[in-house]
């Protein structure tokens, strides 16, 4: 299937639900790919992980994280920015991995 987006973001972790979060607000096209489940390297943590931040230092989008202690763990975390996905109503294809980018004069063709 063929689509067009003016900005695509490559991995629907923190920073590309966060970058996916600005461009809304900017209103600009956008797409997210993920190869896996969304913020996948975080799925991928040690399940009883805590994190060494606090939860305000992992915010994204103005929404508040809260957490039963001063640091979330691993599944709080996936909780967060499933909401944060949910709260903005982000376009992102999930288990969709990018196989090559192409350049093509003055735009790209990502194969997935």
């Amino acid at each position: 299937m063929q689509k067009n987006v003016s900005l695509l973001i490559i991995g629907g972790g923190p920073i590309g639900l966060a970058c996916a979060i600005e461009a809304q607000k900017a209103g600009i096209n956008y797409l997210i790919l993920e190869k896996g489940c969304l913020v996948n390297s975080l799925y991928h943590y040690p399940v009883n992980m805590t994190f060494f931040s606090t939860s305000d230092k992992l915010e994204i989008g103005n929404v508040p994280f809260v957490s039963n202690n001063a640091k979330p763990v691993r599944n709080e975390a996936l909780e967060y920015y499933r909401r944060v996905t949910d709260a903005y109503k982000l376009n992102i294809q999930l288990f969709e991995e990018v196989m090559s980018i192409e350049k093509n004069d003055d735009f790209f063709t990502v194969v997935s």
